[in-house]
C-alpha cells in the first residue's frame, strides 16, 4: 500500500487492565490521494479537522464526511479513504491489541 496518508501519533496509552492501547493520531492525506485498501485489528475512530474525505468501505455505500463529522470502522472491515479536492486534515484514534500494526494493507 503507497503511503497515501500520514500518520502522527500524538499519544498512545494503555487501556488499564487489558492487552489494548489506544493510538492517536493526527492524520493528512494530500488532495485527491487514496489510502488504498486496508483494515484495522482494532476499532478505529476519527474526525474530520479540514476537508472532505470519502470513506469507500467493500460492500457497503462510499461515505462522504466534511469538517466537524465523525466515523468509526469495526476492526477486519477492508477499507480506504479518498482524499477530495483539498487537503485533508483529521483525528483519529485506533484501539488495537498492544505490539499489532495499526494498519495491515489488503490485497
Amino acid at each position: 500500500m503507497a503511503v497515501a496518508m500520514k500518520r502522527t501519533i500524538l499519544e498512545r496509552f494503555d487501556l488499564p487492565e487489558s492487552n489494548y492501547e489506544t493510538v492517536m493520531v493526527l492524520l493528512d492525506l494530500a488532495p485527491g490521494s487514496k489510502t488504498g485498501l486496508h483494515t484495522h485489528p482494532g476499532f478505529d475512530v476519527a474526525y474530520v479537522i479540514e476537508g472532505d474525505l470519502t470513506v469507500i468501505t467493500v460492500g457497503q455505500p462510499d461515505q462522504t464526511f466534511i469538517p466537524g463529522q465523525a466515523w468509526h470502522i469495526a476492526p477486519g472491515v477492508v477499507h480506504e479513504e479518498m482524499a477530495g479536492s483539498e487537503p485533508v486534515r483529521a483525528i483519529g484514534a485506533y484501539i488495537v491489541e498492544k505490539g499489532r500494526p495499526m494498519v495491515i494493507p489488503y490485497d
